[in-house]
């Protein structure tokens, strides 16, 4: 699909824009991420050779927030699709890379072994009940101020808040921590 032409359809028919065949292109552009192609369309710009195969890359989608070197990339062979003849490379955010890293580094830093685990499947809706009422009383920020806080702030708050009123309110279990993340070979360097 053209982009050219779907970038029309996307800001002034929202409703043809959400249909099937421009399903994709809507996604991407109503959660941030940008349309990176180059704007030097050359035959051979995007085009790889390796052994017998060639290939082209004709979209390139990012999100700006994401830095390269957290981005983990997946080539999708489109027979196994049937959607296209293109094989489409998603490329996605690898969170566990990041949080793994942040976790056995926090839990050396307060000598910890174990962690809490919540049992979401076990709860009643008394709980859930109690969960939401404790956690509205505990934000009692107004959306105004709240908004105009920067992202990192706004996380900060809400993890903080959402952690307190879970640990008062929903079942958990403490579990050992022995598990020792395994980075890939790609990110030992």
């Amino acid at each position: 699909m053209n982009l050219e032409k779907f970038y029309p359809i996307f800001l002034h028919q929202p409703q043809v824009a959400v249909k099937r065949i421009h399903k994709l292109f809507h996604y991407l552009l109503s959660h941030n991420y940008e349309d990176c192609t180059p704007l030097n369309l050359s035959s051979t710009l995007g085009t790889y050779h390796h052994l017998d195969t060639i290939t082209r890359i004709d979209f390139v989608w990012s999100c700006p927030l994401l830095r390269h070197y957290m981005l983990t990339s997946t080539i999708f062979d489109a027979y196994d699709i049937h959607i296209s003849d293109h094989n489409p490379i998603i490329t996605y955010f690898d969170a566990s890379l990041l949080s793994d890293a942040i976790k056995s580094a926090r839990a050396r830093q307060l000598g910890r072994n174990t962690q809490r685990v919540f049992k979401y499947d076990s709860i009643s809706t008394e709980q859930w009940t109690a969960f939401a009422n404790d956690l509205d009383t505990l934000c009692p920020i107004d959306p105004l101020v709240f908004d105009a806080w920067p992202l990192n702030q706004k996380c900060e708050y809400l993890h903080s808040r959402i952690i307190k009123v879970t640990k008062s309110n929903l079942p958990s279990v403490t579990v050992g921590n022995t598990y020792t993340p395994k980075k890939p070979t790609q990110v030992k360097k």
